[in-house]
């Protein structure tokens, strides 16, 4: 079980990586980027992971509010990612 959650974070990790650009890019700005991803990476867990509490162990349902959020900013930034990448091949 923990190999096939790993193999899934992995993938994710990359898909939400696409929309760092590879490229014409200075160090400076690459390094930036990749910041602001991994940022992003642990905001979108920490919004999902308090959702996911407050649905189950509180029994609140507001938890789909920043499970939602979650959601939303990973399919973004996934489908951002996607279209840059064939863009740019």
């Amino acid at each position: 079980m923990d190999v096939l959650i790993e193999i899934l974070l992995e993938i994710y990790m990359e898909l939400m990586f696409l929309l760092v650009p590879e490229k014409n890019i200075t160090k400076k700005h690459k390094a930036i980027a990749v910041l602001l991803a991994v940022a992003v990476l642990v905001i979108v867990f920490a919004l999902a992971i308090w959702g996911l509490v407050l649905i189950i162990e509180k029994g609140n349902w507001l938890g789909v509010i920043p499970l939602a959020v979650a959601i939303i900013i990973s399919l973004a930034q996934i489908i951002a990612g996607i279209l840059l990448y064939k863009k740019n091949h």
